[in-house]
């Protein structure tokens, strides 16, 4: 059986026990390279939001919303390459969002084209 050099290099961390060597799991491993690209890819994406909604922030304090119409793009990410569908992805990328977005109402659209933070 073939080893995936890169996927093995990714999660295994040094100093390891013989322990640990001895018990390595090739599907286990992938799954948890798998959850760390998606969690750097939802870290990406809200601290990309975070950005524009502080460069504009002026605009957005008047209204009390912002407007984020990028959901449609993100679903031609990285997720694919992980078989991760919309339908995961969107509830732990709105539990991220209100990790930095705290006490506010993110709200999505039902075409899931655009989501809200309103703080109103």
């Amino acid at each position: 059986m073939r080893v995936d050099t890169y996927t093995l290099s990714l999660t295994m961390k040094f100093p390891i026990t013989r322990e640990i060597l001895q018990a390595y799991d090739h599907a286990k491993q992938q799954e948890e390279v798998r959850e760390e690209e998606i969690q750097k890819t939802l870290t990406l994406i809200v601290n990309g939001i975070c950005d524009e909604c502080k460069k504009n922030m002026l605009q957005y304090s008047k209204e009390k919303r912002f407007v984020w119409q990028g959901i449609q793009h993100v679903r031609q990410l990285h997720f694919q390459k992980y078989k991760f569908t919309m339908d995961e992805y969107l509830p732990r990328f709105i539990e991220k969002l209100q990790e930095s977005f705290i006490g506010c109402d993110i709200i999505i659209d039902p075409l899931k084209t655009y989501l809200i933070i309103d703080w109103s």
